[in-house]
This record gives C-alpha cells, structure tokens and sequence, in this order.
C-alpha cells in the first residue's frame, strides 16, 4: 500500500466517477483555464439522501440465484468495495457507478412499514426474504439509521423467513433478534470473505470489516445456532484465486 500514487483516494474503491451511461450531455473542467477562487475541489464526504419507494420487498426472477425475494434498504454502499457488481444500477438515479456509489447512499426511511404492509397482503406467499442482494443492509450507515434492525424486528414480529448477506460485522448490535429469530428456524447468514490477506482486503473492500473479524463473527453467528454460509467471490485471476 505504500507505493501507491499521492492521488490515491484512500478510503474509496473507486478513483473516479465515470460519466453516467444514459446522460446524453455530461460536462468537466478545462485544464487550461485557471481556476477561479470560487472553484472548490470535490468533496469526500458521503452524502445521504432520504427517499420514499412504494415497495421494498423484490421478486428473484434468475436461475442464476437462490433466493425467491430480497430487499434493500440502501441505494449505493460505503463499503466502496471495486468488484462490486450493484454499481451500475446508480445509474439509474441519474448518479455514477464509481464515486457516487459509495458518496452518495439512497436511505428508504419506510422500508419497515413497506415490509409489514407486504407482509399483510393476503395473497403474500411466505418465502424467505432476503436482505441485501444489492447493497450491504449492515453498511456503516445502518448504525444511524437502523433500518436493517427495524425489518428484522418485523419479520420476527410476523414469524418470517429472513436472510441475510453482509461482509460487515455490524450485524452483532442485533443478535438479540438474530437470536429469538434462529431459535424458530426462521433466519440464515451469509458472509461474504473475498480474501484472507488483510492488504488486499483493503484495497479491494477499503471500508469493510478485517476478515480476521469477520471469521470471529461466524463463530458467534454459530454459536446462537444460525446458519452461516461463506461467500467466496469474486475469484479474482493472480490476487485471490
């Protein structure tokens, strides 16, 4: 890590916003022109954005997947993992799939009550929901927000299948529900460990939870009788494979 460039983003996956693949018209700075005192430098602090959908649970329709439906309470992830494969779909927000996706984090503020009213419908079949799928539902903002926490809370209230995917060991501010969940074999966990080399970890997840904490976590995750699987990807040719 220490022959990096001095332009290095430290702290961020991306290194650049790419331009917007459905904007027709995009603009940049001339280099040639002086800047004036006005101009600021682009700032690395993260932004939050509060929106409102009218539906929070999604139906998997792939073969590909194994799961039947997931839900997301974020738009965008902090992680800033550079693999990750949910950062074209900031595009169609009208943001970047580099920069944006890990400075700009769309929050669904009524995904609990969109969760509970899908959860009513009498015509709701019950499968396991799954959360994440997209972006991480344990990213550093659900410390604020507590999301995450709040649609657990609904599917234990409802005796719900749920799911998890995350590479955050945030997860354990909720074991109590984790707890009460897997006791009624309604909850399983997936962790996602892309490498177990700590410098690569860092540069390819910067703001994820060492993989040294994160093997600690499965431990306990079994011990309250969870089910834990490991997701190992992407495999990467000549760094994790």
């Amino acid at each position: 890590m220490s022959n990096l460039p001095n332009t290095y983003n430290k702290g961020r996956g991306a290194q650049l916003n790419p331009n917007n693949r459905f904007q027709k018209q995009t603009y940049s700075d001339d280099d040639d022109l002086e800047r004036t005192p006005f101009d600021e430098e682009p700032s690395n602090r993260t932004r939050f954005i509060e929106i409102f959908p009218k539906t929070i649970v999604n139906q998997v329709k792939s073969p590909d997947i194994a799961m039947d439906y997931s839900a997301n309470p974020y738009q965008g992830c902090e992680h800033g993992c550079t693999y990750c494969y949910a950062r074209p779909t900031h595009e169609y927000w009208g943001y970047s799939a580099g920069l944006d996706f890990e400075q700009i984090i769309l929050y669904k503020s009524n995904a609990p009550q969109l969760l509970r009213k899908t959860f009513d419908k009498k015509n709701w079949k019950v499968k396991p929901v799954i959360l994440s799928g997209n972006t991480d539902c344990y990213q550093p903002c659900e410390k604020k927000f507590e999301l995450t926490r709040q649609l657990l809370a609904v599917c234990l209230e409802h005796k719900h299948p749920v799911g998890i995917i995350t590479k955050n060991v945030l997860i354990r501010r909720d074991f109590d529900l984790i707890a009460e969940l897997a006791s009624l074999g309604l909850i399983s966990v997936n962790m996602s460990i892309t490498t177990l080399n700590e410098n690569l970890r860092q540069a390819l997840e910067p703001r994820t939870a060492t993989t040294t904490r994160k093997l600690a976590l499965i431990t306990d995750l079994v011990a309250l009788g969870v089910p834990v699987n490991v997701l190992a990807s992407p495999i990467i040719p000549a760094l994790n494979d």
